[in-house]
């Protein structure tokens, strides 16, 4: 019996504004819904985070980087995700929800938790934006404070490098020399059609692993089309 190891990986091309990794936070938002950082963005998310005392100086800038988002909503529907938070969570969320409702729109994601901390990516300053991204590769495109961080242009082109990022996840087979293989869709997510050409074999195992090294599947099969996970 032959043994072929279908191998599934990523890559992933960086080429990152910043020479900086993101901080993990897992807790609550202020309407009660659990958020961790890494798993939104392992998901294919992009996060864009703002801090806000809040202040009548902050809104124009914090709109500006909602609006931005919010250009995403149809090509990229929920997968920009924009969230404000109070700069050292000094503001209770009744508070923050009252100044974001006002100055940049109703119904915004909003954190007052000291998990969610402005200060693990560098200066203070008001309002701070930072965009990330990255699947389990995570980076930070954008990071910046005061009138800059409402630079909708910058803003969007680092949302864009995060997105082009994950959209150079792909799959990549590997194979011996006389073993033809075809797989579609590449990437995918979910399923994946696999079509294969093996002289002399009387057995074929298929065996797939995801991007982390798991192993996914293991099939054994006696005909020259596999159609799995």
């Amino acid at each position: 019996m032959k043994k072929f190891t279908f191998i599934l990986f990523a890559f992933i091309l960086k080429l990152t504004f910043l020479a900086q990794s993101p901080t993990n936070f897992n807790c609550n938002d202020c309407g009660g819904n659990n958020h961790d950082l890494f798993t939104e963005l392992n998901a294919g998310k992009v996060v864009v985070i703002c801090w806000v005392m809040p202040c009548i100086s902050c809104a124009s800038k914090a709109l500006s980087a909602y609006n931005t988002c919010q250009s995403y909503s149809v090509s990229n529907p929920g997968q920009i995700k924009y969230y404000i938070s109070d700069d050292y969570a000094n503001t209770n969320c009744a508070n923050l929800k009252s100044w974001a409702d006002t100055s940049v729109a109703l119904n915004c994601t909003l954190f007052s938790n000291t998990l969610v901390s402005m200060s693990a990516y560098g200066a203070a300053g008001m309002p701070k934006v930072i965009v990330l991204g990255g699947i389990n590769t995570h980076s930070v495109y954008f990071n910046q404070n005061g009138s800059a961080a409402g630079n909708s242009a910058a803003i969007q082109a680092a949302i864009n490098q995060a997105l082009g990022d994950i959209s150079a996840t792909g799959i990549k087979e590997t194979k011996p020399v006389d073993f033809e293989l075809n797989a579609f869709p590449n990437p995918s997510s979910k399923y994946i059609n696999v079509t294969y050409k093996l002289s002399n074999t009387n057995n074929v195992i298929f065996e797939t692993f995801s991007i982390t090294g798991q192993k996914v599947k293991a099939i054994n099969l006696n005909s020259d089309l596999l159609i799995g996970k």
